[in-house]
């Protein structure tokens, strides 16, 4: 539906007073008053321009929105507005009166457009930028879990104005550029409407507010770049790729917002002979063809210390020999996974005279 111009209607500028607009108001009425002769839709016309800008909040949100509510019916007809493109929204109940409805709520709630509640909505919400690290820990330390003293560049907190960006002992005052609503409002018009583009204020960005004396220390931006150390824990049990968040550890937000978060991506380094799979531990371990064919107790070093492994009779290459309770920490953080031992025959290149009669025996014998 074609959108109305209710100053033009009026004749009014867009800066009347209350008074111009009555004013304007009875004598159009007076004018096309069907009673004595008038214009009818005229008439009607003028009656819904003069409700909608005789009203505070409804002619706020129409300055503030442009031509976006179909019919500006929004005391006692329609009671809701067109999106271009023909969505609709209605409000109230039958009868379509929409009642005391804020469509600055609405605004606020989906865009965080408002009368000035979006600067605070913003201001809310505001939040520093979250920091991502790598980190190297050996394989001992992501089975066992460690603790790491960690050091980085960040944007932090100002110390000197508490992160407001205003010199201490000063105020803060509404910024001149954005009025307080934290926005910049541009509207253009266009043969299918009015669009209303909103960006936030860069003057103040977005809080509404300006320090009335800028902080030396920060420039007015309650930030500053600083290195930050940080000691962390790395849980046991964690594997290569995973990332720890230690919340509130990011960059500072401007003028005393929410801070981001801190990310670290963990690489797990390889170890001499051990490797994880699951939750358990991988390791091999070289026999000679003697120990595997008679059996033998032989000592090995684990992440534990050192543990005698008993090896039975007639243990054949790749046969895999469990310790219990000896593998990785559970990512859960219940339980622990297991040492499985996989055996490997060590045959030698070259033997002597003696070796090879035996052999050339147990080969006669079948063996």
């Amino acid at each position: 539906m074609a959108k109305k111009d209710y100053y033009s209607i009026l004749g009014v500028a867009q800066n009347a007073t209350k008074d111009d607009i009555k004013k304007a108001y009875r004598s159009l009425a007076h004018k096309y008053h069907p009673d004595k002769g008038g214009d009818e839709a005229r008439f009607k016309e003028i009656n819904e321009a003069y409700q909608i800008l005789s009203d505070d909040k409804k002619r706020s949100q129409y300055d503030q929105f442009g031509q976006v509510f179909e019919g500006g019916n929004m005391g006692g007809g329609q009671g809701g507005f067109e999106w271009p493109g023909g969505i609709r929204f209605d409000f109230g109940g039958e009868g379509g009166t929409g009642g005391e409805f804020d469509f600055s709520d609405v605004f606020e709630d989906f865009f965080g457009m408002g009368t000035g509640g979006g600067a605070r909505t913003k201001a809310r919400e505001r939040r520093g930028k979250d920091v991502r690290l790598e980190l190297d820990v050996t394989f001992e330390e992501s089975i066992f879990g460690v603790k790491k003293e960690i050091e980085f560049s960040k944007l932090s907190r100002c110390e000197q104005c508490g992160g407001s960006g205003s010199e201490p002992g000063t105020q803060m005052k509404t910024c001149p550029t954005c009025q307080g609503r934290g926005n910049i409002q541009k509207t253009q018009r266009t043969f299918l409407g009015s669009f209303t583009q909103v960006s936030t204020c860069v003057d103040c960005s977005g809080m509404g507010k300006q320090p009335e004396v800028r902080c030396q220390n920060c420039k007015g931006k309650g930030v500053v770049h600083a290195v930050e150390q940080l000691e962390i824990f790395v849980p046991k049990g964690v594997r290569n790729d995973e990332i720890l968040k230690i919340t509130g550890k990011g960059e500072a937000s401007l003028y005393g917002g929410v801070p981001g978060d801190l990310y670290i991506k963990l690489h797990v380094l390889s170890h001499e002979f051990l490797r994880r799979q699951g939750d358990n531990i991988i390791m091999q371990l070289p026999l000679r063809l003697s120990q595997a064919i008679l059996g033998d107790t032989v000592e090995i070093e684990t992440l534990d210390g050192s543990i005698k492994l008993k090896v039975p009779e007639g243990t054949q290459a790749g046969d895999i020999l469990k310790v219990r309770g000896k593998g990785a920490y559970a990512t859960s953080g219940y339980g622990r996974g297991d040492l499985l031992i996989e055996i490997k025959l060590e045959i030698p290149k070259k033997t002597s005279k003696k070796v090879k009669e035996i052999f050339e025996e147990l080969k006669e014998e079948g063996l």
